[in-house]
């Protein structure tokens, strides 16, 4: 039994990213590499897709999937070619399309999560499906069932755009190749430190799986006490002293001690 880990990255391709343009790429290729290095780590109980989508609006090329839903040892690492930023910043567009695609991937799965992370350097300024309000209710809906959502952003007030869009976890970067860098080498730590904490509630759920000759009210606590617990591993993703945290890497360095 594992969890299929759907990880969406939703990345700003607007013109002000131009920038940061390299550093950007070279960050999202730290992070499939995270998402690698999870996979093997946890082969046992995660199974993990990526999808990269680049965002933009009135520019040389439309919204689009870099990567959708692909299998991460299937996945290679982005090239300069495929993220040109141009034009403004269709950020409800952007989340609410992808969420409605992830939405019905995982619908008949529940051992499916979305791991979801926004990253993005403007305020909104061009959408034309989506308002603020529909995309903070989906993402509502969707945390609820223990999807796990991040929201990193510079040269806005990034705290309150997360909680606009009801995301209680947010980073702020400098905009340039320095903080660009580091950004997403926190990003990338808090991402396996996330996996580190899916994989304790996942083994612990499995010592009690719903069967057949459970009671439904039985299973459905049951599912309604892992998708809590999963909120819980979501909460503050982006900390770096969380206790159960620091207790992960003291076992690991007594397994290392011993070995």
């Amino acid at each position: 039994m594992k969890s299929v880990i759907y990880n969406l990255i939703i990345l700003d391709e607007s013109g002000s990213m131009n920038g940061v343009r390299n550093q950007t790429i070279s960050g999202c290729n730290e992070t499939l590499n995270t998402i690698r290095a999870g996979q093997q780590k946890f082969a046992d109980t995660q199974e993990h897709f990526v999808s990269i989508f680049a965002f933009q609006a009135g520019g040389n090329r439309p919204s689009r999937y870099i990567i959708k839903n692909m299998p991460i040892d299937q996945v290679r690492d982005l090239v300069p070619e495929q993220y040109e930023p141009w034009g403004s910043t269709p950020l409800y567009d952007a989340v609410g399309a992808t969420l409605t695609d992830l939405k019905a991937v995982t619908k008949d799965n529940k051992l499916a999560l979305g791991s979801v992370t926004i990253i993005t350097d403007g305020m909104e300024n061009s959408s034309k499906a989506y308002t603020r309000q529909k995309v903070a209710a989906m993402i509502d809906a969707l945390k609820e069932l223990g999807w796990n959502f991040n929201f990193i952003g510079a040269n806005i007030d990034v705290r309150a755009t997360a909680r606009s869009l009801n995301i209680d976890n947010s980073l702020e970067f400098c905009q340039d190749d320095r903080g660009t860098h580091e950004m997403f080498q926190r990003e990338s730590n808090s991402r396996m430190r996330w996996f580190t904490r899916t994989n304790r509630v996942m083994n612990n759920f499995r010592q009690e799986y719903p069967s057949a000759k459970d009671s439904e009210e039985r299973c459905r606590r049951r599912w309604d006490e892992l998708a809590e617990n999963m909120r819980t591993a979501s909460s503050g993703y982006f900390d770096e002293d969380r206790e159960d945290d620091k207790e992960d890497k003291q076992d690991s360095r007594h397994v290392e001690f011993d070995s």
